[in-house]
């Protein structure tokens, strides 16, 4: 029995699945010949039509004698040629900044372009800028300045009004970034809920803009 196995094994190799009843067809349709009309039981020619013709080749293409399958473009390829162009984008978006007030009459700076181009920006304006920058949170659309502020007398301490210390404290102001319906614009605010004075947003703003209009 095992060596009339092994007599068989030769040839179910070079015939493939052809010995369990199964033949590889993929390219039976290069053998097709056409076939005459489908006719009926009592001899009529049955109304048909090609639904998609096959239209007829001025040279008839030689027979392949293999299929290969197409390799496709390596997907890094393609990645780095779309970082390419979205990279481009990104640096040459104007932002055209400019001073407005919105429609409660807050002094903001209004840019165009999106929220990541805009805010890579402002902060290199920001850090261009005689402004200190504390701290950031881009997920907040929020920049954290420390500036100096006098402070009036009737707040300073006994101590400090009589050795004429103290005369100036440190705050932190938020400068955010909200989105709008076209762009971004940024406002000043002492807190989450509170805006900042419009003498001191307009002193804030206008040296953003002035960096980013260089």
């Amino acid at each position: 029995m095992l060596m009339r196995i092994l007599l068989l094994l030769p040839l179910v190799l070079v015939s493939g699945c052809s010995l369990f009843g199964v033949r590889d067809r993929a390219m039976d349709y290069l053998q097709a010949e056409e076939q005459p009309a489908t006719r009926s039981v009592d001899g009529m020619t049955l109304a048909t039509s090609d639904r998609y013709p096959i239209p007829e080749l001025a040279v008839t293409p030689a027979r392949p004698d293999s299929f290969s399958v197409p390799t496709p473009q390596p997907l890094n390829v393609v990645v780095q040629e779309d970082t390419v162009a979205s990279l481009s984008d990104y640096r040459n978006e104007a932002l055209n900044p400019r001073l407005e007030k919105d429609g409660a009459g807050t002094l903001i700076l209004r840019l165009d372009g999106g929220f990541a181009a805009a805010w890579a920006k402002v902060t290199d304006a920001v850090a261009a800028s005689s402004l200190k920058l504390s701290d950031l949170n881009r997920s907040t659309g929020t920049w954290y300045l420390q500036m100096e502020e006098a402070v009036a007398d009737e707040d300073r301490g006994w101590w400090s009004r009589l050795w004429g210390s103290n005369k100036t404290a440190t705050r932190i102001y938020l400068l955010k970034m909200s989105r709008a319906r076209l762009g971004v614009y940024l406002s000043l605010q002492t807190d989450a809920d509170t805006l900042a004075s419009e003498e001191l947003t307009a002193a804030v703003l206008n040296e953003i803009k002035a960096q980013l209009d260089k």
